[in-house]
């Protein structure tokens, strides 16, 4: 074939060609025309949506696709539109056309805008969208064009909430913005992958990456979601003004980072989980005067969760967290909590309170009963713990939660030199709740418990102390406390001494005798109870300069009602006795015996000398003695007393000069 052939025959082939793509070109103008697209496209939506709906230019071209500009869909109430994009780019396949069949490769929406509103009753301007319609519309008449979709692409999307009845009374508008979605291979019956990723709120990202399956029957899912919050302060600033009002208080900082992967059928979202891990980042708060801080990682099942490397650290000391629950969709959930750590010193945690008193409030409802979905136990493990003036050592805590009962089964460490351990339970599922709880120590140095537990009487006790206490009752309220607690004790100290500007001195000043003010002792024991807002005690000391019984009550604000058997040594005696009359008030080792009562209050005590019983041991031991050398020779005289009565109390006033 010579040349001039060849080059006749690529004339034609190419004029054909050429005349074919003019050919194409025109069906397509015809086919897919801007008149043809708004006719079809604009009646389905509207239709579809009950909205008005505007359409721009729309343009179309072989190689580009159509091109819908500035879509418009109206909201059913105001100017303002419910969606508006930017553009709307549909790119079609070539060859399906020429049979009058538009597949679309892609549905590309640029810049769109949705705008939800909540109104102040409580509908959305979307309501009527949701709402079952009473009556279909008639079906239009089928177009000639037949569509089918495989991919739909939103870039630069953004989402406004406006919420006109809002939160606490306060509305509120938030943005969710550069939204971008994808979803490829569509099929109602197949699977499909799908993506979306957006900004939030203060901040805040999330990505969302699977697939989606038989969307047309049974939907379902695999998805992997991240959402990352790298500044928790931000992200409360972007929350509605009632709750971030509130949040802000807690002053958030630190960053957050959740990793979810969800598989099912959407019908079941509970059962959507499969794995997730929380990474927390230096998460703070501040609540109660201090700032603690939280990092580690919480990891997910399907029904579970367990923490990884989970730390608290709260004024500079850091403690161990070991968490596990299961169960989580479920009743009850079940929850294991471990808690460890070298020294914590609970000044710093709980700093002493300089708040003034505040007045008395109205008498509250006792609350509960409560019902708690949860099954949990815990320990607590530390090697120090520091509270005011006193640590203790080697401190352990076991614990459960089942049936609303919480059960303290042990708490237990060395304290003050000593030990104690004490066990406790309280029913959360009765109202005003009830509480029963033992509580022991051994070889506890007084002086160290009373600085720690009662400040304003520290140095008022010293000496190896022994207790044991069960105690029981019901209600949060000091009224109910009162009236409900009761129980029963003993203590014993040994070595010991009583001194301090309280009780003793009040004694020591009452009998003169300085002695008294530091009173040492060998072994000072005694029992108590507690039963309606009274406890009663009955105790024993004995040193070498006094022993003295105690046998009385003290209520609940304090009030003293005892009598005090005291018995003071002989030299003590000789000091504080006037008269020849203290000689006869003593026993046969020559100890001084002075039946007094105690009155008043604990800080303010009042003593008076029982004349009933000093008169007793007087009448019974010296009463003709004292009345041969007080009274002889005058029997006879007139009187109301009885001579017996008139010797004891002559006698009785010389003591002490009472």
């Amino acid at each position: 074939m010579n040349r001039q052939k060849l080059l006749k025959i690529t004339t034609i082939c190419a004029g054909i060609v050429i005349a074919l793509l003019v050919a194409l070109i025109i069906l397509i103008k015809v086919v897919i025309s801007p008149e043809q697209v708004k006719k079809t496209v604009l009646p389905r939506i509207s239709a579809a949506i009950n909205r008005q709906v505007s359409l721009g230019d729309v343009s179309v071209s072989i190689f580009s696709g159509i091109r819908l500009h500035d879509l418009v869909i109206q909201d059913k109430q105001g100017a303002e539109p419910f969606l508006k994009a930017g553009a709307l780019r549909l790119d079609y396949r070539f060859w399906p056309l020429l049979r009058k069949r538009v597949e679309i490769k892609e549905i590309r929406l640029e810049s769109p805008l949705v705008r939800i509103v909540r109104y102040a009753d409580g509908t959305f301007n979307f309501s009527d969208l949701t709402a079952k319609k009473e009556k279909q519309a008639p079906a239009e008449k089928e177009s000639s064009i037949k569509l089918a979709v495989s991919q739909v692409t939103m870039t630069d999307g953004k989402i406004i909430f406006e919420d006109r009845q809002g939160l606490g009374g306060k509305p509120y508008v938030t943005e969710i913005s550069a939204i971008r979605m994808a979803a490829k291979g569509i099929s109602m019956d197949g699977e499909f992958p799908v993506s979306l990723q957006a900004n939030l709120p203060g901040g805040a990202t999330i990505d969302i990456t699977g697939t989606a399956a038989r969307v047309g029957s049974a939907p379902t899912i695999a998805l992997a979601t991240t959402f990352i919050a790298k500044d928790l302060g931000k992200l409360v600033a972007g929350l509605p003004p009632s709750v971030a009002e509130k949040a802000q208080k807690l002053a958030l900082a630190g960053g957050l980072e959740l990793r979810l992967k969800l598989a099912g059928e959407t019908k079941t979202p509970k059962q959507l989980l499969q794995s997730g891990e929380i990474t927390l980042s230096s998460i703070q708060l501040t609540a109660g005067g201090t700032r603690p801080s939280l990092s580690g990682h919480l990891l997910l099942g399907k029904d579970s969760i367990e923490s990884k490397d989970l730390k608290v650290t709260i004024a500079e000391q850091q403690l161990d967290i070991g968490l596990k629950g299961g169960n989580l969709m479920a009743k009850p959930v079940i929850l294991t909590l471990a808690i460890q750590g070298d020294k914590l010193d609970l000044n710093k945690v709980l700093p002493p309170s300089t708040a003034k008193p505040v007045a008395a409030a109205a008498p509250q409802a006792e609350p509960g009963p409560v019902s708690l979905p949860l099954t949990a136990s815990g320990t607590v493990r530390l090697n120090s713990v520091l509270y005011r003036t006193m640590t203790i050592s080697n401190l352990s805590m076991a614990w459960k939660l089942a049936d609303n009962v919480f059960t303290l089964d042990s708490l237990k460490g060395g304290l003050a030199g000593g030990s104690f351990s004490k066990t406790a339970r309280v029913n959360l599922g009765v109202k005003g709740y009830s509480y029963s709880s033992q509580l022991s120590a051994q070889g506890v140095q007084a002086d160290q418990l009373v600085s720690a537990f009662a400040p304003k009487a520290a140095g008022s006790v010293f000496g190896s102390m022994g207790f044991t206490a069960q105690l029981q009752g019901s209600g949060t309220l000091p009224e109910s406390i009162k009236r409900n607690l009761s129980g029963h004790g003993n203590f014993d100290i040994t070595n010991g001494k009583l001194t301090g500007s309280g009780f003793m001195q009040k004694l020591a000043g009452y009998l003169k005798a300085d002695q008294l003010r530091v009173l040492r002792f060998g072994r000072y024991y005694g029992t108590f109870g507690i039963k309606g807002g009274i406890v009663t005690l009955n105790s024993e000391l004995n040193g070498n300069d006094a022993r003295i019984k105690t046998a009385g009550t003290v209520d609940f604000e304090k009030r003293l009602n005892m009598s005090l058997d005291t018995r003071l040594s002989p030299a003590i005696t000789s000091q504080v006795a006037r008269g020849d009359f203290g000689r006869y008030l003593t026993d046969s080792q020559g100890w001084g015996v002075i039946p007094l009562k105690v009155s008043g209050n604990i800080g303010s005590p009042s003593f008076s000398l029982d004349a009933s019983l000093a008169g007793a041991h007087l009448k019974g031991k010296l009463q003709e003695e004292l009345g041969n050398r007080l009274f002889k020779g005058k029997q006879g005289q007139q009187g109301t007393q009885k001579p017996e009565q008139q010797l004891l109390d002559r006698g009785l006033k010389q003591l002490f000069g009472k």
